[in-house]
C-alpha cells in the first residue's frame, strides 16, 4: 500500500508594505534544492504558498517571530498541513542573540526563516542570488530537521550542525545514513496530521491519550522553572498578598480550624483558576478549520503548553510554601502562634502545615492575575521556541 503523503508547506510571507519581487524568486529557488535535499524520503509532499500578511507592529530590535508563527498555525491548519516553514525577508528580533535566521518551534511544526542576514556582515557575495538561494535551501532543510527532532551534530558538512554565522550553511551539505532513518521513523509521529471528522471532544480527548509521550515531553522542553522565572509580575504579586495574609489573625484561625477536605477543595480550584488565566494569556489562539475541524496539532500544542503551565505553578507553589513555612517557623513566637488564634492551637505542627498550603494557594490565585500581566512574547518564548538558530 502506498503510504499516504505528509504535506509540507513552504510559505512566502510578506507583511503589508514590505514586499519585495526579488523574495519570491529566491524562495522558488531554495524551494527546489530543498526538494532535491529530501527527495531520500518519498512520503514528503512539498507544497509552496504566498500569503500577504496582515500589518504587523515590529518592536525595537525587528518582528517578533512568535507572530509569525501564530500566523503559520493558521494556516496550517485551514490547509490542513502537517509542517509550515515561513520565509521571510524582515529581521526578526531574538530573545538571546543579536539576530536571528530562523526559529523552528517543534511545538507547532512552525519555522519561521529570515532572509535578511542570509549574507551575513561586510560578505563580498552578499548579491549573489544563487549564494543565498543555496543558503536559504540549507537553512530550510536543518530547520525541518529539528521539527523533526533531530539532534544537533558536530560535523561541520552536517544539516544539522550548529549556525552561528550565515557562511556555516555554506559547508552544510548531507545528512547521514542513521539520520535519515531517524527521520523516517519521525516522520509520521511529528507530523500531527489527523483532523477531527464528527464529535471534537471526543476527538481531543483520543488526541490527547494519544500523543501524550509527546505532550509530556513538550511540557518538559518548555522548562517549566525557566517559565517561572519569566514571571516576575506574577511573583511580586503573589507575595505581596500572601505577606499580608500571614499577618492576620484571621488567616491563623482559618488555618488552624479549616478541614483536610475543604483545604483541598481550596488547592486545586487555584490551580485551576490560575491554569485557566495564565494559559489564556499565553497560549496561541488554536483555531479549526471553516469546517469546524480540529487538528492533532493543536490538542498536542493546548496540551502541552497547558502542562507546562500547570507544572511552572507546581514550582511556584512550592517555592511559595517554603518561604512561608520558614516565616513562620523563625518570625512568629511561639506565645504568639498559641494566643492569636480564637478556635484552635496555631502553633502545632498541622496548623503550620494547613496555614503554609493556604497561603501558596493564595499565592498562585493571586499572582496569577499579576502574572497575565508578564511579557507574553518572553513567556511564550519559553514555551514555543526551544532553540533560536
Amino acid at each position: 500500500m502506498t503510504p499516504s503523503p505528509i504535506a509540507v508547506g513552504i510559505m512566502q510571507l510578506e507583511v503589508a508594505g514590505h514586499s519585495t519581487p526579488g523574495l519570491a524568486r529566491l524562495t522558488r529557488r531554495a524551494t527546489e534544492r530543498f526538494t532535491e535535499a529530501l527527495e531520500r524520503e518519498p512520503r514528503i509532499a512539498i507544497t509552496s504558498l504566498t500569503f500577504a500578511g496582515p500589518p504587523l507592529t515590529p518592536d525595537e530590535n525587528g518582528y517578533r517571530a512568535l507572530d509569525f508563527v501564530q500566523i503559520g498555525l493558521n494556516e496550517k491548519t485551514e490547509r490542513q498541513l502537517a509542517f509550515l516553514l515561513i520565509v521571510t525577508e524582515l529581521e526578526i528580533a531574538a530573545d538571546s542573540r543579536s539576530y536571528l535566521l530562523a526559529l523552528p518551534s517543534q511545538l507547532t511544526n512552525v519555522a519561521v526563516l529570515s532572509t535578511r542576514r542570509l549574507s551575513g556582515r561586510s560578505d563580498p557575495q552578499a548579491e549573489n542570488e544563487d549564494l543565498l538561494a543555496q543558503r536559504l535551501a540549507t537553512l530550510m532543510v536543518h530547520c525541518f530537521g529539528r521539527l523533526l527532532n533531530l539532534d544537533y551534530q558536530a560535523d561541520p558538512a552536517n544539516y544539522m550542525r550548529h549556525i552561528h554565522h550565515p557562511a556555516d550553511l555554506d559547508a552544510m551539505r548531507h545528512f547521514t545514513d542513521a539520520q535519515y532513518a531517524t527521520m523516517s521513523g519521525n516522520l509520521p509521529r511529528e507530523a500531527n496530521d489527523a483532523y477531527s471528522a464528527g464529535n471534537r471532544l471526543g476527538f481531543f480527548l483520543r488526541q490527547t491519550v494519544r500523543n501524550l509521550p509527546r505532550i509530556l515531553r513538550g511540557a518538559w522542553r518548555a522548562n517549566p522553572l525557566h517559565i517561572a522565572t519569566k514571571l516576575p509580575r506574577m511573583i511580586a504579586t503573589a507575595l505581596s498578598a500572601i505577606v499580608i495574609l500571614i499577618f492576620g489573625a484571621e488567616t491563623w484561625d482559618f488555618a488552624a480550624s479549616v478541614s483536610p477536605p475543604q483545604l483541598a477543595v481550596f488547592v486545586v480550584a487555584s490551580f485551576l483558576a490560575a491554569t485557566f488565566v495564565l494559559y489564556r494569556a499565553f497560549s496561541f489562539r488554536l483555531v479549526s478549520t471553516r469546517q469546524g475541524e480540529i487538528s492533532e496539532s493543536a490538542v498536542v500544542t493546548a496540551g502541552a503548553t497547558g502542562l507546562a503551565l500547570v507544572l511552572t505553578l507546581c514550582c511556584l507553589f512550592a517555592f511559595f510554601a517554603l518561604l512561608m513555612y520558614g516565616v513562620v517557623i523563625f518570625v512568629f513566637p511561639d506565645p504568639l502562634m498559641s494566643t492569636w488564634t480564637s478556635a484552635r492551637d496555631g502553633a502545632s505542627a498541622g496548623a503550620h502545615f494547613r496555614l503554609v498550603l493556604f497561603l501558596a494557594s493564595v499565592g498562585i490565585l493571586s499572582g496569577s492575575l499579576g502574572g497575565s500581566a508578564d511579557s507574553r512574547s518572553v513567556v511564550r518564548n519559553v514555551l514555543f521556541a526551544v532553540d533560536e538558530t
